[in-house]
């Protein structure tokens, strides 16, 4: 799972004192048994896993968008209007596999 979120949800995974995930602003895109999802359960039909996912945040027209960097397609383009800092997020999952960070 990959995304971004807000600075209050940051700061409160930062400081591991919780036992509910915050609510706030979280956006993101989930591969998990097969498929994608994003952040509130919305499936993606994409006919193949990704190798490697790229993300653009564009804060001045309120878009996030995923892609399929090797295939140099779009996964999905979400609108939302964000405020304040925004800030990567990274979920890898539990099964041991590797996940990495390439620059633009």
């Amino acid at each position: 799972e990959l995304g971004v979120v807000c600075e209050e949800i940051r700061n409160t995974l930062k400081s591991n004192m919780m036992n509910t995930f915050p609510k706030g602003d979280l956006l993101s895109l989930r591969f998990s048994q097969g498929e994608y999802s994003l952040t509130g359960g919305e499936s993606i039909r994409y006919w193949k896993p990704c190798r490697v996912v790229g993300i653009l945040l564009d804060q001045e027209l309120d878009m996030l968008s995923f892609f399929d960097v090797e295939e140099k397609c779009l996964l999905k383009s979400l609108s939302h209007e964000f405020s304040g800092n925004m800030y990567p997020f990274f979920n890898p999952g539990s099964d041991d596999k590797w996940l990495g960070v390439r620059p633009v």
